[in-house]
């Protein structure tokens, strides 16, 4: 599984344009569960690498970018 997809030139989305109904974000604790990995892991991803975006004051994850798909 190749995490992490850098291609995306569109990024970051404008946090007002995301659909956070359509599937394709995660909340933090989703995210770390579908990646199997733990929170803490998934946090430390945020931070190293550009997978989220806030809405709100909230982070969600973009699916597409954390499996690079």
């Amino acid at each position: 599984m190749e995490l992490f997809d850098q291609t995306d030139c569109n990024w970051p989305p404008d946090p007002l344009g995301i659909d956070l109904t359509d599937g394709s974000w995660l909340t933090p604790q989703q995210a770390a569960a579908a990646a199997r990995v733990s929170e803490r892991t998934l946090w430390r991803w945020v931070r190293e690498r550009d997978i989220g975006v806030k809405v709100f004051g909230r982070l969600w994850i973009s699916k597409r970018r954390l499996f690079g798909q």
